[in-house]
């Protein structure tokens, strides 16, 4: 029988060693083929201590892969504490009611707490007292609000949880399992691009914290705006999952991955493998898509493979950080901006490492820092952005004169290699580039000022691109504005969530089978009717050739793609 691409995409969910997403995996692979060392296991222990922590990390970084180990291994382990995961990777679906809801941040409140509740209740078999909060009613409030069909019937629920029957219910399940403690595995906790529910987060966060609870939370470094009442380092620890390229650690974490991660041979030169940890700048879901590309290409030319895979990295690096703007219209000009920064840093490297080769080669020291001065208040935004995508690395500041410090930053890796940013050399010298990278860097980084790596004609896209009044298109006066200058109306923002449901399915990426067979022969035109079905597996089976599996399986993609645009 002839293998379509359809079924070579199916049979792809039955392996696990490329697969770069811990959502993904199952427990068994998740437990028996981790990452092991001692950074790893630092932060495993940090997860099972008593305290509030928050695990501090880009997307990729493993945050969510320790969340998941922690509380298999606790779940295992009775010495251990009662763990409770949950994920909030859905919190973009509740956008809207920021602008359509008056009692929108009620309705969140409850929506994190249900979510908390309801694994608490379920996975411990503890009864509820009261009606409302009975697993069943809980779950349906929960795809209610997601699926943006909260009503009246729902008042019931906002009103009666809260984080004292909470905690309460989670001292239940404590004492029946005979645990001393709980650990709450909060995943996907970095709600960036709805700061109103990131703040009211963060205070239930901080108020569930008992001497039994310790709330743990995965978040996003540079753009999570913890709120006045949360203070990192008092209220919770922070825990940098983020390993720096320049860390002795470095090469002995990104190793281990290859001794526990892959089950086939991977059958790539030990210099290029080297390489290619260097290139994932401590992100290890971007080392996993490296090995894989490299593995697939047909070329038989290791440098040419080589360069295909960075140039590849960087293309895909560098679209998934200008998707922002696409998502987030009022920061595109900040995105754009930031992509302009980015590739001025690295060709400022390349000049001052270039100029040291020259001087004298014998004894270059490597330079793939800059410390910035001048970065106006405005820029902030800007670089919390890069550093939110894994772009940017901000270091330890360096001290430059008395009193005055430079804001030092690393950009990716990848940049360095595509550019030839630490060689002068044409050819492909892996032995050589390793050497470079291996010697210890130079002392002081170079050292730009802001002016010189965007100019001042440009700093006008650090202003937000908000849209005009709906009802009499006057441009807005302030970035906070909430009403019109002209005619008193509501400024509604642009809304992230309806931009995602309103996409049409052709447009998602399905097999030309998968989208010719929904077009013709069900229902579903946009990703909002299949998000908002009511039996989405069984519409999606009416198309040809459409089983329950594969059905499933279409549903499980779309998910997935909406999840990975509201991030």
């Amino acid at each position: 029988m002839k293998n379509t691409q359809e079924e070579m995409d199916f049979k792809e969910l039955e392996s696990h060693e490329f697969e770069e997403r811990a959502d993904y995996l199952p427990d068994s692979y998740i437990k028996d083929r981790t990452a092991k060392g001692q950074y790893f296991d630092e932060i495993q222990k940090k997860l099972f201590q008593v305290g509030a922590k928050l695990l501090i990390g880009p997307r990729g970084t493993g945050k969510t892969h320790h969340m998941r180990l922690a509380y298999i291994t606790c779940k295992e382990d009775k010495a251990k504490p009662l763990p409770i995961y949950v994920s909030f990777n859905h919190y973009l679906r509740l956008e809207t009611y920021l602008n359509e809801t008056s009692n929108a941040i009620g309705v969140f409140h409850a929506w994190v707490l249900s979510k908390i509740l309801l694994d608490c209740l379920k996975t411990y078999d503890i009864t509820p007292e009261q009606s409302e909060l009975e697993p069943q009613t809980l779950q349906d409030f929960i795809e209610a609000v997601e699926k943006q069909q909260y009503s009246s019937i729902h008042d019931a629920i906002v009103q009666t949880i809260s984080v004292e029957k909470t905690q309460g219910y989670l001292e239940d399940a404590i004492q029946k399992t005979g645990r001393k403690r709980a650990v709450l595995l909060l995943d996907d906790a970095a709600l960036t691009l709805t700061p109103e529910y990131m703040v009211e987060f963060f205070e239930i966060f901080r108020s569930l914290k008992t001497a039994h609870i310790s709330p743990k939370a995965s978040v996003y470094p540079g753009t999570t705006q913890y709120g006045p009442r949360f203070h990192l380092g008092h209220d919770a620890e922070p825990i940098h999952v983020w390993l720096n390229v320049e860390n002795p650690k470095y090469i002995d974490f990104m190793s281990s991955l290859t001794e526990n991660r892959f089950e086939s041979d991977v059958s790539i030169p030990q210099e290029v493998l080297t390489l290619f940890k260097y290139a994932a700048f401590g992100i290890p879901r971007a080392y996993i898509m490296m090995v894989r590309e490299y593995q697939q290409l047909q070329t038989t030319s290791t440098q040419s493979r080589f360069n295909k895979v960075i140039a590849d990295r960087k293309k895909y690096m560098l679209a998934e950080y200008l998707s922002i703007g696409d998502k987030l219209k009022q920061y595109q000009g900040v995105i754009e901006l930031g992509e302009d920064f980015l590739i001025n840093v690295v060709a400022n490297l390349k000049r001052f490492n270039h100029e040291r080769i020259e001087r004298d080669e014998d004894t270059f020291e490597k330079v793939i820092s800059v410390g910035v001065t001048g970065i106006p208040v405005k820029a902030e935004r800007m670089i919390r952005f890069l550093i939110e995508a894994g772009l940017l690395y901000e270091a330890d500041d360096v001290s430059h004169g008395p009193g005055r410090k430079l804001r030092r930053f690393i950009p990716h890796v990848v940049l360095l290699f595509e550019s030839r940013v630490l060689t002068k050399s044409r050819g492909f010298k892996p032995a050589e580039l390793l050497e470079i990278l291996k010697k210890k860097s130079a002392k002081h980084p170079s050292r730009p000022s802001f002016e010189s790596i965007i100019a001042k004609e440009k700093l006008f896209k650090l202003n937000l691109n908000l849209p005009p009044c709906n009802n009499c298109q006057a441009e807005r006066m302030t970035e906070k504005q909430k009403f019109c200058h002209e005619c008193g109306k509501p400024l509604v923002d642009h809304s992230t969530f309806k931009e995602c449901m309103a996409k049409p399915l052709s447009e998602l990426p399905l097999t030309k089978f998968q989208i010719k067979a929904i077009d013709t022969f069900t229902s579903f035109k946009t990703v909002e009717d299949v998000i908002r079905s009511q039996d989405p597996a069984n519409e999606l089976q009416k198309a040809h050739r459409v089983k329950a599996a594969r059905a499933e399986d279409i549903y499980r993609r779309i998910n997935q793609w909406v999840n990975e645009f509201l991030v």
